[in-house]
Formats: C-alpha cells, structure tokens, sequence
C-alpha cells in the first residue's frame, strides 16, 4: 500500500472518532510538554547562574576570618600577591547599614575597596553615569542600581552628588568593629545593574576608596581579601596555597567551587525530571496502545469491507500502525511546542522570584 493511501485512511479514521483522537492526543502532548518545559526550563536556570557567577568573576577567592582574633591585614596582601598565578589581592571592608530614603529605610552594604582593581574582582561591573571617587575623596561614594532606583511606593531616587546617610547599628562583624552612628558620603557615581552577587551585592551596596573605608573604621584588619587567579585552570592550585599558608585560620571559598556545586545539583535535578517526564511519556505510549486496541475491536466490520476489497492483513496492520504514528507525531509536536511555551513562563517565574530575593548572596 502507498504511503499517500495510508496517510489518506488513518486521517479519515481520525476525524470519524474526533472526540478519541482529541483526548489520545492530549494524553499524549502531556508527555513531550513536561519533559521540554521542565528540562528547558532547568537548564536555562543553570545558564543563568553560570552568567551570573561568570559577572562576578570565574577566577575571584573570598579569604575571610574563620574566628575571632584573626585578622587579615596589609602584610597578608603582600604575601598573597607573591603566590604563583595569583593577579591580584584586593582587600575590603565590608559593612552593613540602612539609608532613609523618602518614607522607606532600604538596607546597604557599604564596601570600601580600591576602584582601580575592582575589574578583577567583578568584571560585570560597570558604571551607568558619574565616575569613580579618588583615593583622597573619603566622602566620595558609588552606589548601586537598586540605591540608586529604589522602585518602591514611597522611596525616592538617588542622583549624582546627592548626600546619603548611612545608619550602622554597630560595626562588629565581617572583620570590622566599632560603635554605632551615622556616616555621609556623597554620590559620585552609579552603576549599571549587576544582579545577585556572592557576599557583596553591587545593586545595593555604596562603594567607597579603600582610604575612606580605614577613617570610617580606624582599623588596619580588613573584613576580606579577595584573591584574583590568573585563570579558571589555576583556581584550585592557588586554594592550595592559601590553605597551606592559612590552614583553618581563614575561610576560603573560590567562585568556582559554588558554581560548580550549584551546577552539581541542578544537574541531579535536571535528571530526576527527566525521569518523570519519561514517565509521562510511558502513560502516552501505552495509551496509544489501550486506544489502538479498542480501536481494532471496535472496526472489525471495517476491516472485514477491507479483506473483501482485496487487502491483505499487511495492508490492514499498516492502516493502524499509520494511525498511531500519525496521532503520536501531532500529540508529540504539539507537546513539544507547548513545552517550548511553559519553558519560557517558568524562566520567568525563576528570574522573578530571583530578582524577588534581594540583598546580597
């Protein structure tokens, strides 16, 4: 029999039962629908974090103070600076405090850093208007996107060289010690936005010179120390070396080992989805089946016109098989493109609930 003969019977046999063939076929565009939506879905999630640690810096080591009494100073810059593949270390105060802004109070990170290296430490960092602060401005600040555009009911805008005052309830923690108080600086600039960022987080942090960061404080003992590898392949050696030279006394963590343990997990989660969506794909096929089945019985007058007409019982299984495959393929292209769509609602769904979860990682 002809493929046009067979495409010709198993399409009139679908449109005579439409009330079957519709629910077949959406049993069946449940299967391909989970497995794209979910898969898709899941694997754009893991992009997206990639880029994002990617904007952070593949190559960046947070070295923090594991117990009280260690400190991290100028000296332990230099030694970390002399370690093989390392670029750069570039030190931080990091601290937490709230700003007034019209009838809302918006929690900060104010961060003081050296501005001429911060490239190395998140490259995805960029300014949206302004310039960045000398090293003898200690007033001078660069605020993040969310300070800068609050977007709420009641929180008003923050532009270049306005005066923000930060409200810290106290300096202890993140290495850095003192009283409560308030500190003003001076906007000198804004950035683009950044999104989640691991420890510091661009879009609600005010930026200061490191210089600026030493008057607030009065300390030598710096909150952090980020050390900057010379590439991703040499991430792991120069953990090494801080370990042997730190051992317990500090906390090391590399960008690399979060997103690779993020990754990890996505990963083993993507699989489990797949699995129930393969699920999904079994209860289509044995409902192909179940449908076929009945089908056969239901069109034994069918097939009896058919023998009398001359066709063989070749040509009668090959009717049937042509019909299955026929609502198999529309049942699985349909599916397939309603995945497609539901893989872009739930992309949505995760950046809005990522965006949703603000403050810094």
């Amino acid at each position: 029999m002809r493929l046009g003969d067979l495409l010709r019977f198993s399409l009139r046999a679908m449109t005579d039962r439409k009330l079957r063939t519709a629910l077949t076929i959406t049993g069946i565009v449940i299967g391909p629908a989970a497995i794209v939506a979910l898969l898709a879905s899941t694997q754009g999630f893991s992009n997206a974090v990639s880029e994002q640690f990617a904007k952070t810096g593949t190559t960046s080591i947070f070295v923090l103070p594991s117990e009280r009494g260690v400190s991290l100073t100028s000296t332990d810059v230099v030694v970390m600076e002399k370690m093989s593949n390392v670029t750069a270390a570039v030190p931080f105060w990091l601290l937490t405090g709230t700003i007034a802004q019209g009838t809302q109070t918006t929690s900060v990170q104010v961060v003081a850093g050296d501005f001429t290296k911060l490239t190395y430490v998140m490259p995805g960092l960029s300014l949206q208007a302004g310039s960045y602060p000398s090293s003898y401005d200690l007033s001078g600040s660069v605020i993040g996107y969310s300070v800068a555009y609050p977007n709420r009911a009641g929180a008003s805008n923050v532009s270049l060289n306005q005066v923000v005052t930060v409200s810290f309830s106290s300096f202890e923690g993140f290495g850095a010690t003192g009283s409560s108080g308030e500190k003003s600086f001076i906007v000198r600039g804004i950035f683009n936005q950044f999104g989640q960022g691991f420890l510091i987080d661009p879009d609600v942090g005010i930026f200061v010179p490191l210089e600026g960061g030493q008057s607030l404080l009065h300390t030598n003992k710096y909150s952090g120390i980020v050390v900057v590898a010379s590439d991703v392949n040499t991430v792991n050696q120069v953990v090494g070396e801080l370990t042997d030279q730190y051992g317990q006394k500090v906390r090391i963590t590399a960008i690399t080992s979060i997103l690779s343990s993020i990754q990890s997990v996505l990963g083993g989660f993507s699989t489990i989805l797949a699995a129930i969506g393969g699920i999904s794909v079994i209860v289509a096929f044995v409902g192909i089946m179940t449908t076929m089945f009945t089908t056969v019985i239901e069109r034994t007058k069918e097939i009896g016109i058919l023998k009398a007409l001359g066709y063989g019982s070749r040509d009668i299984m090959s009717i049937f098989l042509a019909e299955s495959l026929t609502t198999g393929f529309i049942g699985g292209v349909i599916g397939a493109a309603v995945g497609s769509g539901l893989s872009h609602v739930v992309g949505l769904l995760f950046a809005f609930a990522f965006r949703g979860t603000g403050g810094g990682a």
